[in-house]
């Protein structure tokens, strides 16, 4: 399978939000203030949640990539990778995202926005598919950082959305979440009826 192939493929047809519904669980940003949606912190569009989002998501599936290729697979093993994924991967990539939210400019912005997309759903989802997806370790690479634009597209898009139906004249049993739900399932189906096939052979 081709690069092109497979960043198409994690972008539109394999969409982590609007395919596999990853991100849409609520993330810890600590002790006191619980519940934000991650969907809502990435839904403004910014380049620093983009890139947030890329760059968490290709090192979480990397390294889940070579805890499950390069240690638990040889062992047999394979089924531990979600807790040796939590107790390693983890810890690892809060650790990173504080060291860059130390530093200055738009790298500071990009570990501050990464820090808090750690712990959610999405970082897992995706590292999970990558990581058993037979993927080599730069294909893993690519997936990851594609998944990420990918659902930060689909919350843009949302977003978007959501501000123009704001606007509009939507019926009052159809105004929120109805709505909502509504184009998400429309925006759900054109991006899956992306043939995944033709996209997966892109290029090759």
């Amino acid at each position: 399978m081709s690069y092109l192939g497979i960043i198409a493929s994690s972008v539109f047809a394999s969409n982590a939000l609007l395919a596999y519904g990853l991100g849409s669980i609520p993330a810890f940003k600590n002790d006191h203030e619980a519940g934000a949606d991650v969907a809502s912190k990435v839904g403004r569009g910014s380049l620093a949640s983009a890139a947030a989002l890329a760059c968490v998501n290709a090192l979480a599936a990397v390294l889940l990539w070579c805890i499950r290729g390069l240690v638990l697979a040889p062992l047999g093993l394979s089924s531990l990778d979600i807790l040796f994924f939590a107790l390693i991967a983890v810890p690892l990539l809060k650790a990173l995202s504080r060291a860059a939210a130390s530093g200055e400019g738009a790298i500071a912005r990009i570990g501050a926005e990464a820090e808090e997309l750690v712990v959610g759903s999405l970082v897992f989802g995706v590292a999970l598919i990558v990581a058993k997806g037979g993927y080599s370790l730069g294909e893993a690479l690519a997936a990851g950082a594609a998944s990420g634009l990918g659902y930060w597209m689909a919350t843009s898009l949302l977003e978007s959305i959501r501000e123009r139906l704001e606007l509009s004249d939507v019926p009052a049993a159809f105004k929120g979440a109805p709505s909502m739900l509504l184009s998400a399932g429309l925006m759900s189906m054109a991006l899956m009826g992306i043939d995944s096939i033709l996209v997966r052979n892109l290029g090759s």
